[in-house]
């Protein structure tokens, strides 16, 4: 409820008309604001999100009734999508260009935004923009090829940002070897049964998303970060990512409460030590840059535009 009314905001400037959302059972309000609101349909199950694959299952569902032949944008409620020049033009001129070359998709890295200030410290107050309480973000990302059998989709990702920085230092490399190590025995422990025995590494969060996608029969996320293969455009956006609000070491607590999470809270757990050992932990750092539009994601290498869009922006 901290965030929903500046997201819904937010995506109505965007273009967005319809929201299609999923109440899990919230406790909070959310609910009800939402079923307030005439451009929103909710959709409520205390099924779970563990056992839906964070919810993959309860998305594809509604994603083939609602969504088949339209451009549907997944986003969380602390996620804001934006795409190259997004500042002077909205998201269906952006679809429109899609469909005129044939694209099917739109790839984001997955931005963690956070303050200068220790995350005990921010007070975004509701409504506001988010930006303007957690404006900066790791400028240090490395893009790295993607391996997979046959062929991995999408064939490339973004390594970096504070999450593998804290809570997966070994991961956070472009080098091959030590991320493939952890998937492979993660592989080798549940085609062996032997995860049952014993708890399998957990594999770095990933630091991309595909959410932008003209949406087709057959098309299904496999996790909440990727779908199977579609022509991905040459333009790319990002994810602007609000987990560290002030509500943060609540969010910790009901996440090893509830273990609902990815690898049974693993992350959670990572910042609850963290915490735990230093109570004023900031996530800013010699590489932090401050977020002032697109153009300066572009500049960085952190989104890619395209001479053809450009040319339309």
């Amino acid at each position: 409820m901290l965030r929903l009314p500046y997201f819904l905001d937010y995506y109505r400037n965007l273009g967005i008309s319809r929201f299609f959302a999923i109440d899990n059972g919230s406790k909070d309000g959310s609910g009800k604001f939402l079923l307030d609101q005439p451009d929103c349909h909710v959709f409520f199950t205390e099924g779970s999100y563990a056992k839906s694959r964070a919810g993959v299952h309860w998305l594809n569902s509604l994603l083939d009734v609602y969504g088949t032949s339209q451009w549907i944008l997944l986003a969380d409620v602390d996620e804001l999508f934006v795409f190259p020049g997004c500042e002077n033009t909205d998201l269906q001129r952006f679809c429109s260009w899609q469909d005129q070359f044939g694209y099917e998709a739109v790839y984001a890295v997955l931005l963690d935004m956070y303050s200068s200030l220790p995350i005990r410290e921010v007070g975004y107050r509701q409504g506001e923009d988010f930006r303007a309480t957690c404006p900066y973000h790791d400028s240090n990302y490395l893009v790295v090829r993607r391996y997979g059998f046959p062929k991995a989709f999408p064939p490339f990702e973004h390594i970096g940002g504070p999450r593998l920085r804290l809570c997966f230092e070994d991961q956070n490399t472009a080098a091959i070897w030590p991320r493939l190590k952890v998937k492979l025995a993660r592989r080798a422990l549940s085609v062996t049964g032997l995860s049952r025995l014993k708890p399998p590494p957990v594999a770095a969060t990933q630091a991309y998303k595909v959410p932008l996608v003209k949406w087709r029969s057959g098309n299904a996320f496999v996790n909440s970060h990727r779908l199977n293969e579609v022509k991905l455009s040459p333009v790319t956006g990002a994810l602007l990512h609000f987990k560290y609000f002030q509500d943060f070491g609540r969010r910790i607590e009901d996440a090893l409460a509830h273990g609902e999470h990815y690898a049974g809270s693993a992350e959670y757990r990572r910042y609850g030590e963290l915490l735990a050992a230093n109570p004023n932990l900031s996530l800013a750092n010699a590489e932090s840059a401050r977020y002032s539009s697109t153009r300066g994601l572009v500049d960085c290498g952190l989104i890619r535009s395209d001479s053809g869009w450009a040319s339309v922006t």
